[in-house]
């Protein structure tokens, strides 16, 4: 792409979280651009609370990549769930830039503006979409509740069947690492596009910014699809081998957790286990 070069160094964790932290940037310069726009004028409401957002999803990014360095995945997914939510008002607002005021005059504080099942059904007709993004956050939001019914997704130890569960401490596959960052990043990149839609709807010219993004989101998602090839080309020589089902999960039992749960966010397919069993 012309006027766009990034490089990519060093190993895969390098790679993954040098395409994060280049979204942030590329985010950082689109706010800043806005702000400056406005100086002294009065700022648009819908433009203002997507840089809100935005600042705070950008805010919990970077600390959901310290959590994942430090092999703390449970409360990076805290973090995710609430990156979800913020990133489904803001797909919300962009739809109707009217509903920036009503995320503004909320004043309830025991839930936010607009419930997540109403927000679904609202952005994804699609009833396949729908499932996958109710899936999805369902996942990320049992770890934020402490709900025992995901085990050792959402705790450290786990009784099943009489017996205590306890998954490996080492990311041998780098899948945990590699799953949490393209999460941190497709939920940035989302929210990003959603406050793109607003900020085109003003007028400004973001067209720079967003094909930098772009190509950036291209470059992460096949950065990750070739980590999801690497991860059960490995499985595959595991004996016995694990079960690659079309839930998108797959676990080899007492030994290595994969997951390519997160379907690909920009394209028309979705992630099947049974795309990345080898030929």
């Amino acid at each position: 792409m012309d006027g766009i070069g990034i490089k990519i160094e060093g190993d895969k964790k390098q790679s993954f979280t040098s395409l994060l932290r280049e979204l942030q940037v590329i985010v950082n310069d689109t706010i800043s651009m806005v702000i400056s726009h406005y100086r002294k004028s009065q700022i648009e409401t819908s433009n203002w609370v997507a840089i809100i957002i935005l600042k705070r999803i950008i805010e919990s990014t970077k600390a959901g990549e310290v959590l994942i360095s430090h092999k703390l995945d449970r409360d990076a997914s805290i973090l995710l769930t609430n990156q979800m939510e913020l990133r489904l008002d803001l797909q919300y607002i962009s739809k109707d830039h009217a509903q920036a005021q009503t995320w503004l005059n909320h004043t309830n504080s025991y839930q936010k503006p607009w419930r997540v099942r109403k927000l679904l059904e609202q952005l994804f007709e699609d009833r396949k979409e729908f499932e996958a993004e109710k899936e999805m956050y369902m996942r990320f939001s049992m770890v934020k509740h402490g709900n025992p019914v995901a085990e050792t997704f959402s705790f450290p130890l786990a009784i099943k069947n009489g017996y205590l569960v306890a998954p490996p401490q080492e990311d041998i596959l780098l899948s945990k690492f590699a799953l949490y960052i393209f999460a941190f990043f497709s939920e940035l990149f989302r929210a990003y596009k959603a406050a793109i839609i607003d900020f085109k709807r003003c007028s400004f010219n973001v067209k720079e910014q967003e094909d930098k993004a772009n190509f950036i989101n291209m470059m992460m998602n096949d950065l990750y699809t070739e980590s999801i090839y690497e991860q059960v080309h490995l499985l595959e020589k595991i004996s016995p081998k694990p079960e690659l089902c079309n839930s998108c999960v797959a676990v080899p039992e007492n030994k290595i957790e994969i997951t390519c749960l997160l379907r690909r966010k920009e394209r028309a397919d979705n992630f099947s286990c049974e795309k990345y069993k080898p030929a």
